[in-house]
């Protein structure tokens, strides 16, 4: 791009340079929370999680699985002593039984947070072998949420995108299909919990549009995301007033990818 500071400020603000919204919405609906929902009880998957010597303190609560027929991945967040963070993943090819030697995704992280920090998101593309993840981060150059993504079934991953700038610690979600690839994000620069949407037409070397997935009168925290061909679904939970989800009530709404 010829104006790189200009570049800065739209991912600041979450928007883009296109007034246009990418994603012809839906209504919104409500339903109960269920079996399958993210959360965080995700203990059940540290089995045999290896310490990483930079960073000898693993954050179990923070473990995010996903995966297809055999090929299990998981990701995590670990503490340095300073209580930065390291963001690492492990490639499984027997849903678990046995762990690949784990792969630094990020190293960056400057914030004193210790364990107290977001779940990064993740989501595994079969067909393509593609494998997407998301986080927050607090960085030397600014803090916000990022996308790295492998495109050899977690062998490397290259370097990381930026989605959002903002202070807040912010959960996102992500899926694909193919090059197709959708993040949504709680909005670190909103005045009122919503949910920011970044999509890319390239495997998430770039998200060439951004929009907003909850409308402007509904509260909005913990999101997550599905991508069916063009059809975008989009859940998330209600805030308390101090940000946190709360209740087993879970919002949503779909919508068609323009």
């Amino acid at each position: 791009m010829r104006y790189p500071a200009l570049a800065r400020l739209l991912l600041l603000l979450g928007v883009s340079a296109c007034v246009k919204e990418p994603v012809e919405w839906g209504d919104v609906s409500y339903r109960q929370s269920r079996l399958g929902d993210p959360d965080a009880r995700s203990a059940v998957m540290s089995a045999n999680l290896p310490v990483i010597a930079v960073a000898p303190a693993p954050c179990i609560r923070s473990i995010r699985t996903a995966g297809a027929g055999p090929d299990l991945f998981r990701v995590w967040w670990a503490s340095r002593g300073d209580s930065s963070g390291v963001l690492s993943m492990q490639h499984s090819r027997d849903r678990g039984a046995t762990w690949e030697t784990p792969v630094g995704v990020e190293s960056r992280d400057k914030g004193r947070r210790g364990c107290a920090r977001p779940p990064p998101g993740i989501f595994y593309d079969q067909v393509s072998g593609y494998l997407h993840l998301v986080y927050f981060i607090e960085g030397s150059d600014g803090a916000g949420v990022f996308f790295a993504h492998s495109m050899d079934n977690g062998k490397m991953f290259h370097a990381p995108v930026a989605v959002v700038y903002g202070n807040v610690p912010s959960d996102a979600s992500v899926a694909g299909v193919g090059d197709s690839v959708v993040v949504v994000f709680e909005d670190p620069n909103a005045t009122a919990p919503r949910i920011g949407i970044a999509l890319s037409g390239s495997a998430g070397h770039i998200f060439e549009q951004r929009g907003q997935a909850t409308p402007d009168d509904v509260r909005a925290a913990a999101p997550w995301v599905a991508l069916d061909h063009g059809t975008i679904t989009v859940w998330w939970k209600t805030p308390d007033q101090s940000g946190s989800p709360t209740g087993d009530r879970v919002g949503y709404r779909a919508g068609v990818w323009r």
